[in-house]
């Protein structure tokens, strides 16, 4: 469906009609650290570091391709099909580690659902460490 849009905020999401994961429908990233305080006397903040900053992603949509499904395995590396400045690369966006050149999203949580009268539909979570290489992980067997 094309819209009309009068604004110059930013209106929809950037899809890629060739990808063979989702057609997403949302896309959320959150950006967070972890935190050391140091206390006074008194029990009052006097001093704060933050720590270890990451990039959280929550994406859900329309499974693109009926015959493949959602084909993602936990703690593997998610690619994004449309990477570019204007579409959902916002993994480092608000982080101030400098990235890895092969850090990479890392899969959390992949759900499907599938009903009887709608569109078989997937959502995934995953989380983007700037110093963690995902480019050559090591499998440990039990």
């Amino acid at each position: 469906m094309s819209a009309t849009v009068y604004a110059s905020a930013r209106y929809g999401v950037v899809d890629d009609d060739t990808a063979t994961g989702l057609h997403l429908a949302s896309w959320t990233t959150n950006s967070e650290v972890d935190e050391a305080t140091a206390l006074n006397h008194g029990g009052s903040v006097i001093g704060v570091s933050m720590y270890n900053d990451r990039a959280s992603v929550e994406c859900s949509g329309v499974v693109a391709v009926k015959a493949t499904g959602l084909a993602l395995n936990l703690a593997s590396v998610l690619t994004l099909a449309n990477t570019t400045a204007d579409s959902l690369n916002t993994n480092t966006a608000n982080l101030f580690t400098t990235a890895n050149g092969n850090a990479g999203l890392l899969v959390r949580n992949v759900s499907l659902t599938r009903t009887n009268t709608g569109f078989e539909e997937g959502s995934i979570s995953a989380t983007f460490y700037p110093l963690v290489a995902t480019n050559s992980p090591t499998t440990l067997a039990d």
